[in-house]
C-alpha cells in the first residue's frame, strides 16, 4: 500500500507542481535576500522558509488526504483490498504515511537553504530546527485528520478539515512570517522548563488528535466483525486517569487540568457516541466469556453508540471527580465559576447533537455525519440569536435559547447575566440531556439481548462439546 500510494502520489501533477513551485520561489527569494546582506537578512530568510514550508505542509499537503479513503469506497476498490492480506489499519496507515513521506521530502530539500540562512548570521540553530520539526509534526496530525475523516462518504464531514485548512490560509502566513525573529525563536530553543513543557504538551496533543482521527478512519472501512472500539476506549480511559492523577500535583493548575481533560474527552466522546450499533456474536464473545466482570465491562467497552453513552458518562464522572478532588486537596484552590459554566456548556454541546443523532438517524453508518450536521446547526442557532440580541440590545432574549448549550458560552461574557444563574441553568440543561441520553441507551441495550443470548448459547454448546 505504501509503495502504491507513494508512486501514485509522487507522479501526481499536484505534487509535482507544488514541489517545483516551492523550490523555485524559495530559491529566488533567498538569492534575492542573499545579494542584499544586512543585519536583518537572516531573519527575513527564516521568515521566507517558514512561511513557504507552512503553506506547503500545513495546507496543501493535508488537503491531498481529503479523498484518500472515499475514492477507494466510491470506486468500489476497497473490497478488492480487503481480499488481500492488507488489514484496514495497514490501508489507512499506508495512505497517511505516503502523504507524510512526500511532506518529509519537501522538508529535506530545505536543508541547502538552511545552510545559506546560517551564513547570513543571527541564526538560533536549535530553535529554528525545532520549529521546523513542530511544523512537520503538525502536518502529520492534519494529514491524519483529513485521511481519517475521508472514510466517510458524506461530503459535509470531509469538507470540515478543508474549511479549517482554508482558515489557516489566512492565519499561517502572517504568523509564520514573524518566525525569523530571535525573540520568537528563543522560545523554541528549549532553554527553560516552561517552553519545554509547552512544546511537549503541544506534541502530545497533536499526536493524540492524529491517532484519534486515524483510528476512526480504520473503523470506518474495517469489517463489522472487527472490534476497534474497545482498544480505543481503553487508551482514552487510561489517558483520562493519568491526567487526573497528574492534576493532584501542587504545581498543576485546575484550569490547566480541565483543558487537558477536555482535549482527551471530546474526541473520545464524539467517536463513542456516533459509532454504529451493529453488534455481532464474535464481538460479544470475549466479554461474555469473563462472566459478570466481562458483562460489566461490556456496558462501557462494547462497540456502538449505546455503550458509548455509558462510556462517555464514565469519562465525565472520572474527570469531574478528579477536578473536584484536586481542588479539595490544594490549599488555595482557584477555579472561577465562569470556567465551570464554559466546561458544562462544552459538555452539553456534545450531548445535544448526540441525543438528536441517536434518535433521528436511520442509517447506522451515517451517525457521525448526522452528529456533525446537528452540531453545525447548534452553532448557527447560537450565533444568530446572539446577533439579534445585540441589534435589539435585549440580552434577555438569549434565555429562550438555553436549551442549546453553546448559548451559555455567549452569555457568560455578558455582564447582564449573573454567573450563579447561568451555572444553575447549565446544570439543569445538561442533566436533562444526560437523562434522555441514558434512557435512549437503556432502550437500545434491549436490542442487544438477542445477541447476548445467541452468544451465550454458542458458548454453552462449545462447553458441552469440549472434553
Amino acid at each position: 500500500m505504501l509503495v502504491k500510494e507513494l508512486r501514485q502520489g509522487m507522479r501526481a501533477r499536484s505534487f509535482i507542481l507544488l514541489f517545483l513551485a516551492f523550490q523555485t520561489i524559495l530559491a529566488f527569494m533567498l538569492l534575492t535576500v542573499g545579494t542584499n546582506v544586512s543585519d536583518g537578512a537572516g531573519a527575513v530568510a527564516s521568515s521566507m522558509i517558514f512561511g513557504l514550508f507552512g503553506i506547503a505542509s500545513l495546507m496543501i499537503q493535508p488537503m491531498r488526504g481529503v479523498n484518500a479513503l472515499s475514492a477507494e469506497i466510491t470506486g468500489n476498490t476497497i473490497e478488492m483490498m480487503a481480499l488481500t492480506r492488507l488489514t484496514a489499519a495497514r490501508i489507512v496507515l499506508g495512505k497517511w504515511f505516503a502523504i507524510v513521506s512526500q511532506t518529509a521530502l519537501i522538508l529535506i530539500t530545505i536543508i541547502p537553504y538552511l545552510i545559506l540562512r546560517y551564513f547570513l548570521g543571527g541564526m538560533i540553530l536549535t530553535g529554528e530546527l525545532i520549529f521546523l520539526s513542530l511544523m512537520f509534526l503538525s502536518s502529520m496530525a492534519l494529514t491524519a485528520v483529513t485521511v481519517g475523516l475521508s472514510g466517510t462518504t458524506t461530503k459535509l464531514v470531509r469538507a470540515l478539515p478543508t474549511a479549517g485548512i482554508f482558515i489557516l490560509l489566512f492565519s499561517v502566513p502572517s504568523f509564520l512570517m514573524r518566525g525569523g525573529g530571535n525573540s520568537f525563536m528563543s522560545f523554541f530553543a528549549l532553554n527553560d522548563w516552561p517552553s519545554r513543557i509547552a512544546i511537549f504538551s503541544y506534541v502530545s496533543f497533536i499526536a493524540y488528535f492524529g491517532w484519534c482521527a486515524l483510528s476512526y478512519g480504520i473503523s470506518t472501512i474495517a469489517p463489522v466483525a472487527e472490534n476497534h472500539s474497545t482498544l480505543r476506549r481503553l487508551i482514552s480511559l487510561a489517558l483520562t486517569c493519568i491526567a487526573v492523577a497528574l492534576g493532584f500535583h501542587p504545581s498543576v493548575d485546575a484550569i490547566v487540568m480541565t483543558t487537558v481533560l477536555a482535549i482527551i474527552l471530546l474526541p473520545a466522546a464524539i467517536v463513542a457516541l456516533t459509532e454504529p450499533s451493529t453488534l455481532l456474536p464474535p464481538i460479544c464473545k470475549p466479554f461474555l466469556e469473563r462472566g459478570p466482570t466481562g458483562r460489566l465491562a461490556g456496558i462501557f467497552l462494547l462497540p456502538g453508540w449505546p455503550a458509548g453513552i455509558f462510556y462517555t458518562g464514565l469519562l465525565v464522572v472520572i474527570g469531574a471527580s478528579g477536578i473536584f478532588a484536586s481542588l479539595v486537596t490544594k490549599a488555595n484552590p482557584d477555579y472561577p465559576i465562569e470556567v465551570t459554566i464554559v466546561s458544562l456548556a462544552c459538555l452539553g454541546s456534545v450531548l445535544l447533537p448526540a441525543l438528536l443523532s441517536a434518535n433521528f438517524t436511520k442509517l447506522e453508518n451515517k451517525r457521525f455525519s448526522t452528529f456533525i450536521a446537528f452540531a453545525c446547526a447548534s452553532g448557527i442557532l447560537t450565533i444568530v440569536p446572539g446577533i439579534f440580541a445585540n441589534i435589539d440590545n435585549n440580552k434577555s432574549l438569549l434565555w429562550l435559547f438555553i436549551w442549546n448549550p453553546p448559548t451559555f458560552m455567549m452569555m457568560v461574557d455578558e455582564r447582564h447575566f449573573l454567573p450563579k444563574d447561568l451555572l444553575t441553568a447549565v446544570i439543569m440543561v445538561d442533566s436533562v440531556l444526560a437523562f434522555l441520553l441514558l434512557a435512549t441507551a437503556i432502550r437500545a441495550f434491549r436490542d442487544y439481548r438477542r445477541i447476548f443470548d445467541e452468544t451465550e448459547s454458542s458458548l454453552a454448546e462449545s462447553a458441552l462439546k469440549s472434553p
